[in-house]
């Protein structure tokens, strides 16, 4: 048998059967249970066998005075765990808008510009525009490929004469 079930049957006080007798004598940790399981009840029938006092003069207003300021007590520390808790409610939810908000903007334009790679952008865009004017499109200087063509035109045609 279990010891939560040997533990219930202690507690309810019912006759025990021989099954739960030998379980209590193999389990330490059960029969010391049942001795203190045992002394506290025999506690509490000795209380229940002793003379009630009587109350003092006053005790009941005594007594409600003070369940009177329990009570104000408390709701004054319930008041204040109110407000600390409708304040983290607040913040997590201004948090939570914040990171919404910085998610649905979109990657460019003029709320979210990125200004350096725009302009480095603007520059590798100017330096190309620039190369290929002086040097040309196909990357040889435009001066020099009229000079050069010019020149083996001329070498070719003064070739060309010389041998007829």
């Amino acid at each position: 048998m279990r010891c939560d079930g040997v533990r219930q049957m202690v507690e309810e006080g019912v006759e025990r059967p021989p099954a739960i007798q030998a379980h209590l004598v193999s389990c330490s940790a059960c029969g010391e249970y049942l001795r203190q399981w045992e002394i506290v009840r025999a506690g509490l029938l000795a209380l229940r066998e002793e003379e009630l006092p009587e109350p003092s003069i006053g005790f009941t207003t005594r007594l409600i005075r003070r369940l009177e300021s329990a009570s104000t007590n408390l709701q004054a520390g319930q008041q204040f765990i109110d407000q600390i808790g409708r304040r983290f409610v607040y913040a997590t939810l201004m948090v939570a808008l914040v990171f919404l908000l910085a998610l649905m903007l979109p990657s460019s334009g003029p709320f979210r510009s990125s200004g350096i790679s725009e302009s480095v952008l603007a520059q590798a865009q100017m330096a190309t525009v620039s190369r290929e004017q002086i040097l040309g499109v196909d990357g040889i200087d435009s001066s020099d490929a009229t000079g050069s063509f010019s020149s083996a035109t001329m070498y070719s045609n003064q070739g060309g004469q010389g041998s007829k």
